[in-house]
Parts: C-alpha cells; sequence; structure tokens
C-alpha cells in the first residue's frame, strides 16, 4: 500500500466515526451509520443524516407536551370570594387634600 491510500483510508475511518457520533446524538444507531460511511462516501453519509429527523429531539417534545398536558389537567381555579372583590372607588376617586 502506498502512503496516499493509507492516508485515505484513515480519513474516511475518520470522517465515518464524525458520521457515527452524529448519528447517536440525533438517536440513530451509530454502528450502522458508520458502516453506510465506510461503504459510501462519508461525505454523503453525513449529509443523508443532516437531512433526517432529530429522533431524540422529538421524544423530548412528546414528554414535555404529556407533561404540560398532565399539569393543565391538574390545574383548577379557586372560587372567588367576597375579599377578592374590587371595590367600585379607585385611587382617582379620592379628593385631594391640599
Amino acid at each position: 500500500m502506498e502512503y496516499y491510500e493509507r492516508r485515505n483510508i484513515i480519513g474516511v475511518i475518520i470522517l465515518s466515526i464524525g458520521v457515527c457520533i452524529n448519528a447517536k446524538k440525533m438517536g440513530y444507531s451509530g454502528i450502522l451509520w458508520f458502516l453506510v460511511s465506510i461503504i459510501s462516501w462519508p461525505f454523503a453519509s453525513l449529509y443523508l443524516l443532516a437531512s433526517l429527523p432529530n429522533k431524540n429531539l422529538e421524544k423530548r417534545r412528546k414528554q414535555e407536551r404529556r407533561l404540560l398536558q398532565k399539569q393543565l389537567a391538574q390545574r383548577r381555579y379557586i372560587p372567588t370570594n367576597s375579599s377578592s372583590v374590587i371595590p367600585r372607588q379607585t385611587i382617582s376617586d379620592d379628593q385631594t387634600i391640599r
């Protein structure tokens, strides 16, 4: 093997590892994406991975949506009593003392 061939193989492996790491962060199988990246061109795999939706983000959004719906369902309104009634007279209605 020549020097340039080794360098190219090492470069492809390094780029494929980068694709693997990004796939894991997005909730996809890192090993599968590593193998796809090795077989195909790593930049094409990275571009394809970037165009896919982020599964982890979708999971987080669903959890937050469920939590918010649960909190809204538990929310109760307290009936107002006579002490919370606002008087009809305001501050500007008071006479000014000179």
